[in-house]
C-alpha cells in the first residue's frame, strides 16, 4: 500500500523534506526547471477509459464512491473560490494565460507580446510583478460573510505550478514566499477564515503543465513517476498537515495522467481515515483520465460525475433535477474566466444578480452546494464588480437565507425540485417555483422566480400544484414585517395544492426570487 501510495522507499526523505529537516537548493526564477511542450495536454497514447477502474477494485473504491456525506456539509450551500495568482498579472486570457501563450491563441499571444515585450515565453518572469501589496485577508473575509459565504476555497497552486504557500522546500522559486508577494497566502487566509468563523477548503492541482519533470514522465508513458515523487507526494502532506482544520479537499489536474499515476485511491483513504483533517473532511476531486461515474438515472443518466462525496459534474454544473448524491456546482462571476480577465471588459461578460440568484437556488434545490468564484487583481484588490455581486446575493440571503441554509431538496418535488416555467435553466425560469425542505423542521420553501401580477379581480395570487395543505398550515412570505407575513390561501381544487394570494405590492427588500414559507404540510 506504501509503495501504491507513492511513498516507496523514500518515505522518510519525503517527510523530511516536508518537515523542513532537509533544505532543497533556494533556486530563483531563472533556474525554474520547465518544458514548453502543448502535449502534454492531451491523454497520453492508450490511456483510454476510466483509468481509476484500472487502478483500483470496484471493492477498493467502494469506501470512497458510497462515503456518507456528513449532515454539517449538507447545511452548506454557498462558499466562494478565488483563482488569484502569477496569471492574474497580465489578467488576459484566463488563469490558462501560460498554456494559452505558448499554445492556443495568437489572441492571448499578441496582446502579451504588445504589453510584456520582454518576457515572451517565460512565463516566470511575470511573477515579481505579482505583488499582492494591497492584499488585506481580513477585509476579503468581511466581503464574503457579508455574502453569506459558509465556507472558502482558495487556489493552493494551479497548472502553473506556482504555490501560494510556503512551498520553499518543494517548488523552491516558485511560491509566494520567496517571490512576488513574499507572503503565505494561503496560511494567511486560513488564519482569517477560521477567526471569522467560517469554513476553509483546499484547491490543489495535481498536475502541473510544463513542469520538466512531468513531461518527462509523460513522455515516458507514466512508467516513471519523477514529478509525482518529488511534488505531488510532499505537496499534499504538507498541505493536510499545515492546515488540519481543512474542511474540504478539492482536486484538479488529475485528468493530465492516469490515476495509477497519482495513486488516489490509497491518498483518499489516509485523507479520509488518517490524515490531520480526517475528523472532518470531504473531497471533491478531479481524479485521473477518464475517472467518473455515471448518475443514477433519468436525465442525469448522461453526466459524469467526479469521485469524492461531494463531486462535481464539471465546471458551471447545471444538475436540471434532483441529484441521488449532493453535489458541488463550482461557477464563476466571469462568464468565461476563473480568474481576473481583463479581455472580459463588458456588463455583458459578468453573470447579472438574477442569474447568481437562480444559480443558488436551483443548486439548493437539486441537492447541491455553490462555490462562487472571484478573480482578485495582481495588487490584490476584489474588483468592485465581484464585490457588488457577492453584496447582492448576500442582501437576498439576508432575507431569505432561511430557504438555503441547512436545506434539503423537498421530497415532495421529486424528480424535479421545480414546478412551472419553461425548463430547468435561467431562460426558462419565468414562472418557475423552486422547492427545498428545512432538514429539522416542518417548513417547505417555494421560492417563486417570478411576482405575480394582479388578475382581473386585483388579487396577485399563486398556485402550488405540488403542495397538499392539512387543517393547520401556515403559510407566510419571507421579507415582510411579522404579523403582516401570514398569507390568505385556499384548497386549489380537486386535485390538491394551494392558491396563495400575496400582496401585490412585493416586499421592498426582495428584488427578486421571493420565499413563500409552508408548514405543517402532508407529506
Amino acid at each position: 500500500t506504501m509503495q501504491r501510495f507513492g511513498f516507496g522507499s523514500s518515505l522518510l526523505a519525503l517527510v523530511a523534506i516536508v518537515l523542513g529537516l532537509i533544505e532543497l537548493p533556494q533556486l530563483g526564477v531563472a533556474a525554474l526547471n520547465y518544458t514548453i511542450d502543448c502535449a502534454t495536454f492531451k491523454p497520453p497514447t492508450g490511456v483510454t477509459g476510466n483509468t481509476c477502474d484500472n487502478y483500483g477494485t470496484p471493492e477498493e473504491w467502494g469506501p470512497i464512491l458510497t462515503r456518507q456525506l456528513p449532515d454539517w456539509y449538507a447545511d452548506m450551500k454557498l462558499g466562494v473560490f478565488i483563482h488569484w495568482g502569477v496569471f492574474s498579472v497580465p489578467s488576459y486570457g484566463t488563469e490558462w494565460f501560460w498554456h494559452n501563450y505558448a499554445c492556443t491563441d495568437p489572441k492571448v499571444k499578441a496582446f502579451a507580446d504588445a504589453n510584456f515585450p520582454n518576457i515572451g515565453l517565460d512565463y516566470p518572469k511575470y511573477a515579481p510583478l505579482f505583488r499582492g501589496e494591497l492584499f488585506d485577508p481580513d477585509a476579503w473575509i468581511k466581503t464574503f460573510v457579508d455574502a453569506g459565504a459558509q465556507y472558502v476555497l482558495p487556489v493552493a497552486k494551479h497548472h502553473d505550478g506556482f504555490c501560494l504557500w510556503d512551498a520553499r522546500n518543494t517548488s523552491p522559486g516558485w511560491n509566494s514566499v520567496e517571490v512576488g508577494p513574499k507572503r503565505d497566502i494561503i496560511t494567511e487566509l486560513y488564519n482569517s477564515t477560521l477567526a471569522a468563523g467560517l469554513n476553509f477548503g483546499i484547491y490543489y492541482s495535481q498536475g502541473e503543465w510544463f513542469d520538466a519533470d512531468f513531461v518527462q514522465d509523460y513522455k515516458n508513458n507514466f512508467e516513471t513517476s519523477v514529478y509525482f515523487d518529488k511534488k505531488v507526494v510532499p505537496q499534499r502532506m504538507d498541505l493536510v498537515h499545515r492546515f488540519p482544520k481543512a474542511m474540504l479537499w478539492h482536486t484538479d489536474g488529475g485528468w493530465m495522467a492516469p490515476d495509477r499515476y497519482w495513486n488516489n485511491l490509497d491518498w483518499l483513504t489516509y485523507v479520509y481515515d488518517k490524515s490531520p483533517m480526517a475528523a472532518r473532511v470531504v473531497s471533491c476531486n478531479s481524479m485521473g483520465v477518464g475517472c467518473c461515474h455515471k448518475a443514477e438515472s433519468g436525465a442525469q443518466g448522461s453526466k459524469c460525475w467526479e469521485y469524492g462525496d461531494a463531486p462535481s459534474g464539471g465546471d458551471r454544473t447545471t444538475a436540471g433535477m434532483v441529484t441521488g448524491h449532493f453535489y458541488t456546482n463550482q461557477m464563476t462571476i466571469q462568464r468565461g474566466s476563473w480568474s481576473w480577465d481583463r479581455s472580459e471588459e463588458g456588463l455583458d461578460d459578468f453573470f447579472s444578480v438574477d442569474e447568481l440568484l437562480w444559480t443558488l437556488i436551483s443548486t439548493t434545490a437539486w441537492n447541491g452546494t455553490l462555490v462562487m468564484n472571484i478573480g482578485p487583481t495582481a495588487d490584490g484588490q476584489i474588483p468592485p464588480i465581484f464585490v457588488d455581486r457577492l453584496s447582492a446575493v448576500g442582501a437576498w440571503l439576508s432575507v431569505n437565507g432561511q430557504a438555503i441554509y441547512g436545506t434539503r431538496p423537498w421530497v415532495g418535488s421529486l424528480p424535479s425540485g421545480m414546478e412551472g416555467g419553461t425548463g430547468p435553466t435561467f431562460a426558462g425560469r419565468v414562472n418557475a417555483t423552486y422547492y427545498t425542505m428545512a432538514s429539522n423542521t416542518s417548513a417547505v420553501y417555494a421560492i417563486l422566480m417570478s411576482y405575480p401580477a394582479p388578475d382581473r379581480t386585483g388579487r396577485c395570487s399563486v398556485t402550488l400544484t405540488k403542495v397538499t395543505t392539512t387543517k393547520i398550515t401556515t403559510i407566510s412570505l419571507l421579507g415582510l414585517l411579522p404579523g403582516a407575513d401570514v398569507l390568505e390561501w385556499h384548497v386549489a381544487g380537486n386535485n390538491g395544492g394551494a392558491t396563495v394570494d400575496l400582496p401585490c405590492q412585493p416586499p421592498t427588500n426582495v428584488s427578486s426570487a421571493w420565499v413563500i414559507k409552508l408548514t405543517d404540510l402532508k407529506i
